[in-house]
This record gives structure tokens, sequence and C-alpha cells, in this order.
């Protein structure tokens, strides 16, 4: 490969690695609340407060930092504070 090509693909691999870090950061600005690649199709709820059945499958988002659950207002909370 050409010194430009390297260098064009380094340049592609950095930004592409800096729009994800952004997109993550612009997304999930709620307290308490992280991204993740690979998290829960079933997170526990205020309505949900016990583990339930729920298929293995891995969505990416938003979700709560441990010991928080998402209340009815989509916030993530303390369970006291359900």
């Amino acid at each position: 490969m050409s010194k430009l090509t390297v260098s064009c693909l380094l340049v592609l691999c950095i930004c592409g690695s800096v729009i994800t870090i952004d997109a993550a950061s612009l997304f999930c600005r709620k307290p308490n609340q992280e991204w993740t690649e690979c998290g829960s199709a079933c997170p526990r709820t205020c309505d949900q407060l016990e583990d339930r059945l729920c298929i293995q499958q891995c969505i990416r988002g938003c979700r709560c930092n441990r010991g928080y659950i998402l209340n009815n207002h989509g916030e993530c909370v303390l369970p006291k504070y359900c």
C-alpha cells in the first residue's frame, strides 16, 4: 500500500472512533445512564422490580448504571424512589 492509502485509512479509523464516542455521549445525557453495546432487552423498571424471563439479545443504547432502574418517565432512579 502507498503511504497515502495508509494515511487515509488511519484518518478514517480515528474519525470513526471519535464519532462513536461522541454519539454515545450525546444519546446518554440523563443522569445515572451509560452507553452499552450489549445491554438487556428487558431492563428492570419501577413497574417490574423483580427479574423476569428475557430473551438473550444484545441491545445497543443507554442503560441505567448499576443499582438504578427506569421509572415511568424514562429516568434512572434508585428503586426506593419508584
